[in-house]
């Protein structure tokens, strides 16, 4: 059974980044929504993205080239985009295609956040 996707955007002005909370499946009905989201947050100049990916339970190709399409974009712009907490489902996904490595991948929004405060504008590592 599908799980409808529901984003949510929060804002920590003391790191100057954005967290958007996943909560669903990404797919190609779905993606349309993070997509939305991200190109909203660079475009109203907030470039340090952090995506709480906790309780992700589906995501498929499009909504992996959602995510590598932020990493772009935020790129583009001078910042970055993190994926926080990944799911096991995002996991897999991500190692069977070879991308774990090529996403900052944190245990969590807090340690995402912690790299933000302690790598100022600098590109994660």
């Amino acid at each position: 059974m599908s799980r409808e996707l529901s984003i949510g955007v929060d804002h920590h002005e003391h790191t100057g980044c954005a967290v958007i909370t996943v909560h669903g499946d990404i797919d190609r009905n779905s993606s349309v929504l993070l997509r939305a989201a991200i190109e909203r947050l660079v475009s109203d100049r907030h470039t340090r993205i952090v995506i709480d990916a906790e309780d992700i339970s589906f995501c498929d190709s499009t909504g992996l080239r959602v995510l590598l399409s932020g990493a772009r974009v935020t790129s583009e712009a001078g910042g970055w985009l993190r994926l926080a907490g990944i799911s096991a489902v995002l996991e897999r996904l991500l190692r069977v295609t070879g991308l774990y490595d090529w996403f900052p991948v944190d245990e969590d929004v807090t340690v995402s956040l912690g790299h933000a405060r302690s790598r100022g504008l600098q590109s994660p590592g």
